[in-house]
């Protein structure tokens, strides 16, 4: 049964509290769950942003396993993300198809959504989510992915259901733009 991701990030931090043997009082838990909408990005996010933002031939899109509320109040919330809240065409979500990533209906959705459903080939996934990535793979699109830890590739469920890895390596979001506008020439 399909329940949001907010109701999962709600029960994962009250299993967390409950594991460390703390207590947190219900208004203390929801000052939690709103400092989700003000987290700040990775240092290099804003630069990568920008350079989408100059780049005309490039659209870029949220696709999150959150649900739209959390999604649009993360990026409107958040102090790094609201100056470059207009880069983004769209913020679509699974909430659609009742599936978390990576299960193969949340990237046709949104392949359906940005009107590549015939061409997943010339969409690009970017995450530092392992399971994200190979999801995206098998679904047919590219995919870079952020190797913040400089290990390398290491995940091995895209090796059990076909040999499947990331078209890129990249160590941040920032170079995963330039290297996806070189590789589809929109430079």
């Amino acid at each position: 049964m399909y329940r949001t991701f907010e109701e999962v990030t709600r029960g994962a931090l009250q299993h967390a509290v409950a594991e460390a043997e703390l207590t947190l009082a219900a208004d203390e838990s929801e000052k939690v769950i709103a400092a989700y909408n003000e987290l700040h990005v990775f240092p290099e996010v804003p630069d990568a942003l920008g350079a989408v933002g100059e780049n005309t031939m490039l659209e870029a899109y949220v696709f999150s396993n959150g649900t739209g509320e959390m999604v649009s109040a993360s990026v409107s919330g958040s102090p790094d993300l609201q100056a470059h809240a207009g880069v983004f065409k769209g913020l679509l979500t699974v909430e659609e198809v009742q599936a978390f990533k990576p299960n193969n209906m949340t990237y046709d959705y949104m392949l359906l959504e940005v009107g590549k459903a015939d061409a997943p080939e010339d969409v690009w996934l970017v995450s530092a989510n392992p399971f994200d990535i190979v999801g995206a793979a098998a679904a047919g699109l590219q995919t870079a992915w952020v190797d913040r830890a400089g290990t390398g590739w290491v995940d091995r469920l895209g090796a059990v259901i076909g040999g499947l890895r990331p078209t890129l390596v990249v160590s941040g979001v920032d170079k995963a733009v330039e290297e996806i506008v070189e590789a589809a020439g929109l430079d």
